[in-house]
């Protein structure tokens, strides 16, 4: 009976982290304002959608490269700008410091500073990081000169999804063949029995995630 009270207990406090009516920058906005952003200045785009990865900021845990306790703050992951954006009660936009932050966590996602640039995680082992580069990327829509007029170019929600080893990155297309491609030849006929088996596709993170898992040894990167 002690051991589940205190489960509950640690629960409760864990929940508290991310409960919207305990929540307070002012405790933390020296740290935030000194030390982990640097204030800017929205860029102006012709977009009419969400820029952010919410609807709505989020609370969320900053942890940093330092190793001191994380710190609570309100935020939304910037597609456009790729940073998360802080905004202050004086209308002032602060943006978190790739350099300085290690990883945001919000109650269902995270993301995490590689080489100067925020990656949202997908999942992690020992032996690799699955990680995606989410992005609004600038489209422009065909058309036909001298019958239509040029439209105006837009946005769009991109999202790469890198595989994280040994410090360095590569980009993976969901791809049967690309997949194959990723591995030493020796070894296709037991990653295809692998695929055929369990039934991988490559549009679902978790299955990839299993994929490299599985066969990381025979990995060429």
């Amino acid at each position: 009976m002690k051991k589940i009270f205190a489960l509950l207990f640690f629960l409760g406090l864990y929940g508290q982290n991310f409960n919207t009516t305990n929540f307070d920058i002012d405790s933390n906005f020296n740290i935030i304002q000194n030390q982990i952003t640097a204030e800017y200045s929205k860029k102006v785009i012709n977009y009419s959608g969400n820029r952010y990865y919410f609807k709505e900021p989020q609370n969320a845990l900053v942890f940093l490269f330092d190793g001191e306790k994380p710190i609570n703050v309100k935020t939304n992951y910037n597609l456009l700008e790729q940073t998360f954006d802080i905004d202050t009660e004086n209308n002032k936009t602060l943006k978190l410091l790739s350099n300085k932050v290690s990883k945001v966590s919000f109650t269902e996602k995270n993301f995490i500073s590689l080489k100067g640039k925020f990656y949202e995680l997908i999942s992690e082992n020992d032996n690799f990081s699955l990680i995606a580069d989410t992005f609004l990327e600038l489209y422009e829509p065909s058309y036909t000169a001298g019958i239509q007029e040029k439209p105006e170019p837009t946005y769009r929600r991109n999202n790469s999804l890198l595989l994280y080893v040994d410090n360095k990155m590569k980009k993976i297309e969901r791809r049967k063949n690309f997949l194959l491609s990723m591995f030493q030849k020796t070894i296709s006929k037991e990653i295809n029995s692998y695929i055929k088996k369990n039934k991988i596709s490559p549009s679902d993170n978790k299955d990839l995630s299993n994929l490299f898992l599985e066969f990381f040894d025979y990995l060429k990167f």
